[in-house]
């Protein structure tokens, strides 16, 4: 007879990696303590998910609506300040409907030993994306000649995350309209 699935399960099982993930980074988190936290057995949870790896690509995957919005930017060939914009309002978006989620990214963003095949492909994606802002904001003066793929990489992720770090379990919600045009203005200023 065929084991049935509990969706609850499947989503305490995702919860706790998240926030496993955020509180002893990717090499501190196994499929063992992730188990443990869901009130699982380890036998359900490798039923679902073979290796630490695979659950964790399965939930960036999941959540990677994120990615796929900006590269919808860079295909309508909108300005390097829009495209940043938007995605600075997406992040602030899911930090505030889902803040363990956004640090959960945070963490695997700048988590350097997180390299499974999925964040390299991932990647590859970034830098089309960064690339394509590249293109456009130099096309369009709002970015200097001189800057690099690299240092477009650095501003974009690392203002934005940082600022959500620092400010998600603020009682002052931070993360509203004005803060995405001021964040975005400090992005394109660190780049020109």
């Amino acid at each position: 007879m065929a084991r049935i699935t509990d969706p609850k399960k499947l989503e305490r099982i995702k919860k706790a990696t998240m926030e496993l993930v955020v509180k002893c980074g990717y090499n501190g988190v196994s499929i063992s303590n992730i188990a443990k936290k869901a009130k699982v057995s380890n036998g359900y949870l490798y039923r679902h998910y073979s290796s630490k790896d695979e659950l964790i690509e399965d939930l960036v995957e999941s959540n990677s609506e994120l990615l796929k919005n900006m590269f919808k930017m860079l295909d309508e060939k909108s300005t390097a300040e829009k495209i940043i914009f938007s995605f600075i309002n997406m992040l602030f978006t899911v930090a505030t409907d889902d803040p363990i989620l956004a640090k959960f990214f945070y963490t695997l963003v700048f988590d350097q030993s997180y390299e499974i095949k999925k964040r390299r492909d991932n990647n590859k994606e970034i830098n089309r994306l960064i690339s394509g802002i590249l293109k456009q904001g130099i096309k369009n003066n709002e970015i200097n000649s001189k800057t690099t793929l690299e240092e477009v990489k650095l501003v974009i992720f690392t203002i934005p995350f940082t600022y959500i770090a620092m400010n998600l379990d603020s009682e002052e919600n931070k993360f509203n309209e004005s803060e995405v045009k001021r964040l975005t203005e400090i992005c394109l200023n660190a780049l020109k």
